[in-house]
């Protein structure tokens, strides 16, 4: 079901765009401060609270009316999540792991941005679409609680049982000011929720999450 909404999604935006008429593209800057999390989808793994990352991109916008436009572009993420995971023999719990995921993506967004006129010179925009994310690097960090025995936390490593592909759903708000008929300088607050699972290890299953504040400079 996620798959087929994706699909339509995406197949409508382009086609929206393909009958639009055509006018320039803007090209921008973004940076932004993430808090990541993880949402398990198995009963032996809990969420671990939540942990800070960062992005930064390039944006690219088709403006297809004066008030919309198709917004695309790259951003590097680093993000991750952290992880309780029970291990279990004979259905007795033996030990606690806590992971913490550093996860590094190139995710390729496609959205659609929609404008207000302009108010007190602020133009203010909501954004919906997807994102396709590739890992380019995983590590982390295990601690290992015994249960009646040691504590054993081991040094940060490499990390490859996450999947190589991530796809999310994007949704934004913020606004836009312009500077004297130039450049825009813009504020937006975006959930990334992600549709599928990262983990590969066997029966483990776990969807990541972030919200982001990001920075724009558009030329």
């Amino acid at each position: 079901m996620k798959t087929k909404i994706s699909f339509i999604l995406l197949l409508s935006l382009f086609t929206f765009a393909a009958n639009a008429q055509y006018v320039p593209f803007n090209f921008g800057l973004t940076a932004a401060p993430l808090i990541n999390w993880m949402n398990p989808k198995v009963d032996f793994m809990q969420g671990d609270g939540a942990k800070i990352g960062f992005s930064w991109g390039f944006v690219a916008e088709k403006n297809i009316t004066e008030n919309h436009s198709i917004a695309s572009g790259f951003n590097m993420l680093f993000n991750g999540g952290k992880l309780k995971i029970s291990n279990s023999v004979n259905g007795a719990v033996t030990s606690i792991t806590n992971r913490n995921y550093f996860v590094k993506y190139i995710e390729i967004p496609v959205t659609l941005k929609m404008r207000t006129n302009p108010i007190s010179g602020i133009r203010y925009f909501g954004r919906v679409g997807l994102g396709t994310a590739f890992r380019i690097g995983s590590k982390s960090i295990d601690e290992v609680i015994t249960i009646g025995g040691p504590t054993v936390t081991n040094p940060k490593a490499t990390y490859n049982k996450i999947s190589f592909a991530r796809e999310s759903l994007i949704i934004g708000l913020g606004g836009e000011y312009e500077l004297n008929e130039g450049p825009k300088i813009g504020l937006e607050l975006t959930f990334n929720n992600g549709l599928s699972n990262i983990l590969t290890e066997k029966d483990q299953k776990a969807v990541p999450n972030f919200l982001e504040l990001a920075f724009s400079f558009i030329f």
